[in-house]
């Protein structure tokens, strides 16, 4: 055994005991480090990162007081392990120090190396002989032990003393990082233990505070997920030991914690827990069969749902989360007064994020459903729908024509137009027609349909059906669709004819015919017959010529002016004469037709280029075929000026009748208000001035009628009139000397003064004046006031019948006359006035419809129109009267909205009819 390995032998253990006590040394540092940071949480309750700091701070002075007690350990030389063993040894010589000084391979002599290595084996020897026990430094481990006892005592007084905080302290520093509240006397009870809101919601929480009074205000700690910040937020105090705390429109997750002074409770986190809403809705819908409709799917983008009554309606709606199923509650409609009563229809959850609604629709009402997912979450609010059943409506039935009431001659053609729709699709529609007397007749018009609408157009030729004057029938279109409750059956407005005969229908014409348009029948075939004459003439100038050319673009032009004037000249033929002397005009026009067709015929072989002679002659013969009613045409044409020239002073006549119908009017409302006054009414005595003034333009009325006589009866010539000249001028000068424009003007006066009994006696006195004009038995003229035409001494009776049925069509244009009135009949005409005593427009007969025979309308130049008879009415056709076609739809005027007229202002032949109209259950 050699001197360096047995003292290498004291190194090792003598480090190894120093290495102990540094061990012990550190861990007594530790227990004190340990006491300190704990007592400094305890006293300043850390949060994470000072606590987190601290123990970083400790461990690292731990571990750096470690390193260096460990360093400093093993830090002995090999001279420090000598001295150590001499000390053990107890030798004065000390062995190993001296053995340490020698070097035998230093040695200069062999001498002086046998004295060094004999040193090292002596040392050697006695080092070996010290025990390891000896060797460890037993004094620096117990004082070690001796402070890591001392250091630990109170770590451990304090852990059986106090427990609770010790181990609350212990986890705080061995997890610093870990959320751990401070140690304290208070214990924190937080209600909800698991808080958690709906996004946007608000939150209310609550601790119970015990185990010691509370010596600090309370507090609600709030921080965000992975901040540092804290907010405080006080809390209101709903006991000595409860608070409580709200949080409003919480939008991001939080954590939360009560706190007084410096305890606190555990954070907790708050869940944000999402609500579901609706993204999107599906509404299928599938009708009942018998509409004949197809399913159909639409986006649900309104808050409303249609559907027709009896159809499977299913709901779908699609969620932003997963849902569970929920109940959608349907509230039906009720009058008020009945308390209705909700039905559920429960969801089927279709997908993880849809749910379907299945029901009948049957009734109206209100749809809602509060929408949950599957954590139980409810929506923000229920999804509210109106459900609108929509019923299977009956048809419309509309017939436009015939109108609701129309007159016909027993040979016309009622053309019918109608139209049935259906919301759904139409089953059939039929005609139905009635005459009293007979059962009604109804006629299929379309059996089979699955359109939802008809159009119905046809014509009825009355004289197929043997009806007379008098009768009425009745024609209303009826439809039925598809609904097999079979209460889908509309019908339309019954269209009441009533059947007149021709020579009413010639009343009637005569009553709408004015002077121009009487004229310009006369004209057209006057004009038919000049322009076929020209064009002869024209051609017999191109014959002078000696050209082809000419004489063929005559020839063409003389073939256009015959095809007019024999189409001209057919329809006058044709047409239904309205007055007697229209008769003697269909004679004329059927020969001149004649004659144009034959001209027509000899114009096509007419040759161009033929001799003059044989052009000639043909002119001639043409000409002359023409020229053959020459004679006939010029006296008609004359009659016809006469008729004209005669109906000027007879419209004069119409005139004055309408004069003194105002007059009676004006006498009978003043007279009204006159008792009334007279009774201590005196309401309607502000009308006076309006009716004063009425009675001023009745007097300048009157005035203008007497200029315009002068005048008309100044300009008539023909000889055959001079009777009824004379008789005019002999009325103008009775009427001047009766002057009751004078008593008018006293009567407006009066009227204006508000003098109702004056304004009374004058207008009475002028309404008598003026029916003394027209009472004088020897006066024509005031014979055709009364509507009777004098008697002239024509030996034409056509021109004679033709001036009486001027003179009456005449009356019933004045609207402030009945026709027939003089004569004593019950008359046709509704004038009325309204309360000023103004002529106001009332109901007239003369106002309705009437289908007969074909009749052109002829408008002369200076009305706008023409004397060819464009726009003439066909056979079988209905004029379009401005009575008719300015007729409201019954939709439009409900029948209870119709006024009747009075029945004596109605003929006695017709007052049934009317009654029917206005009155259909009569």
């Amino acid at each position: 055994m050699n001197f360096p390995s047995t003292l290498n032998r004291i190194r090792r253990w003598r480090r190894c005991g120093r290495w102990l006590a540094a061990l012990l040394a550190a861990v007594a540092l530790a227990c004190l480090l340990a006491l300190g940071a704990g007592l400094a949480d305890a006293g300043l309750a850390f949060e994470t990162s000072g606590r987190t700091a601290l123990v970083v701070t400790m461990l690292v002075v731990l571990s750096l007081a470690t390193l260096a007690v460990l360093a400093a350990a093993s830090l002995i030389s090999r001279k420090r392990a000598a001295e150590t063993a001499d000390c053990l040894l107890g030798s004065p010589r000390r062995p190993a120090s001296a053995a340490l000084t020698l070097d035998p391979s230093a040695a200069e002599t062999p001498l002086a190396r046998h004295l060094a290595e004999r040193s090292h084996r002596e040392a050697a020897a006695e080092l070996a002989a010290i025990p390891a026990s000896r060797i460890i430094p037993w004094k620096s481990i117990g004082l070690a032990a001796l402070a890591l006892l001392l250091a630990s005592m109170p770590l451990g007084i304090l852990w059986l003393t106090k427990p609770e905080a010790s181990r609350t302290v212990a986890k705080r520093l061995l997890e610093p990082g870990t959320d751990l509240p401070p140690w304290s006397s208070l214990r924190f009870t937080i209600d909800p233990a698991s808080p958690s809101t709906v996004y946007g919601g608000e939150l209310e929480v609550a601790v119970e505070i015990t185990g010691a009074p509370l010596d600090h205000p309370v507090e609600l700690l709030v921080r965000r997920p992975g901040e540092s910040e804290v907010r405080r937020l006080p809390s209101f105090r709903e006991s000595d030991t409860r608070f409580s705390r709200t949080l409003d429109a919480l939008t991001e997750p939080v954590s939360i914690a009560f706190a007084c002074g410096k305890a606190r409770s555990p954070w907790l986190p708050v869940e944000l827990r999402l609500q579901p809403k609706v993204l999107a809705g599906k509404v299928t819908i599938t009708p009942p069969a018998y509409t004949g409709r197809e399913a159909a799917s639409t986006p649900l983008d309104t808050s409303e749902i249609a559907a027709i009554e009896g159809s499977q309606v299913v709901l779908e709606v699609t969620s932003n989360r997963p849902l569970a199923p929920s109940t959608l509650v349907f509230t039906p409609a009720t009058p008020p007064g009945v308390e209705a009563v909700p039905e559920e229809i429960p969801g089927e959850v279709v997908s993880t994020e849809a749910i379907a609604f299945r029901w009948i629709a049957t009734r109206p009402g209100k749809l809602s459903a509060l929408l949950h997912d599957v954590r139980g979450t409810p929506a923000t609010a229920p999804l509210d729908l109106t459900l609108k059943a929509l019923p299977d409506q009956a048809p419309v039935v509309d017939l436009a024509s015939p109108p609701r009431f129309l007159l016909a001659t027993p040979s016309s053609t009622l053309r019918l137009v109608g139209r049935a729709e259906d919301d759904h699709a139409l089953a059939k529609v039929q005609l139905v027609r009635t005459l009293e007397g007979f059962r009604d007749r109804t006629r299929v018009v379309a059996p089979v349909l699955r359109d939802k609408a008809f159009e119905f157009a046809d014509a009825v030729q009355l004289s197929t059906l043997g009806v007379h004057p008098g009768q009425i029938i009745e024609l209303f279109l009826q439809a039925s669709d598809h609904n097999p409750s079979l209460l889908g059956q509309g019908a339309s407005e019954i269209s009441r004819v009533q059947i007149i005969s021709e020579d009413d229908y010639a009343y009637r014409i005569r009553a709408k015919t004015t002077l121009e348009q009487f004229s310009a029948r006369y004209a057209a075939i006057a004009k038919a017959f000049q322009q076929a004459k020209e064009s002869l003439d024209a051609m017999d100038k191109a014959a002078d010529l000696n050209d082809p050319a000419a004489v063929e673009k005559a020839r063409q032009d003389a073939i256009t002016a015959h095809q007019q004037a024999a189409e001209m000249l057919e329809a006058l033929a044709a047409d239904f004469p309205a007055f007697e002397l229209e008769q003697r005009l269909k004679d004329l026009a059927a020969k001149g037709a004649a004659d144009a067709k034959q001209n027509l015929a000899q114009l096509g072989n007419f040759d161009p280029k033929g001799s003059e002679a044989d052009q000639r002659r043909a002119i001639r013969e043409m000409r002359d075929r023409l020229g053959a009613r020459e004679q006939e045409h010029q006296q008609l044409q004359e009659d016809a000026k006469m008729v004209a020239e005669a109906g000027k002073i007879l419209e004069m006549s119409a005139k004055f009748q309408q004069i003194y119908q105002t007059q009676v009017s004006l006498s009978k409302r003043i007279r009204t208000i006159a008792e009334e006054i007279h009774k201590g009414n005196d309401q309607n005595r502000r009308l006076l001035p309006a009716l004063a003034e009425t009675q001023d333009k009745n007097r300048v009325a009157l005035d203008e009628f007497a200029a315009e006589l002068k005048k008309r009866a100044d300009a008539c010539k023909d000889p055959a009139l001079a009777p009824l000249v004379e008789s005019s001028l002999q009325f103008l000068e009775a009427l001047r000397l009766a002057d009751p424009q004078s008593v008018m003007e006293s009567g407006a006066k009066a009227g204006r003064l508000g003098v109702a009994n004056d304004a009374f006696v004058q207008a009475e006195l002028a309404r008598g004046l003026l029916e003394a004009l027209m009472q004088q038995e020897e006066n024509a003229f005031s014979k055709a006031c009364q509507g009777q035409c004098m008697k002239f001494s024509i030996p034409r009776p056509d021109v004679n019948q033709t001036m009486q049925q001027m003179l009456e069509g005449l009356m019933c244009q004045n609207p402030g006359m009945s026709p027939n009135q003089g004569q004593g009949g019950g008359g046709m005409g509704g004038g009325g006035t309204g309360p000023t005593g103004n002529a106001a427009p009332g109901f007239s007969m003369m106002d309705l419809p009437v289908v007969g025979p074909q009749r052109m309308m002829f408008e002369p130049a200076s009305m706008g129109g023409s004397a060819d008879g464009k726009g003439q009415t066909t056979p079988g056709k209905q004029a379009a009267t401005a009575a008719e076609s300015e007729s409201m739809k019954p939709s439009q005027l409900p029948r209870e909205t119709q006024s009747a007229p009075e029945p004596e202002s109605v003929p006695e032949p017709y007052r049934e009819a009317v009654k029917r109209y206005f009155d259909p259950e009569s």
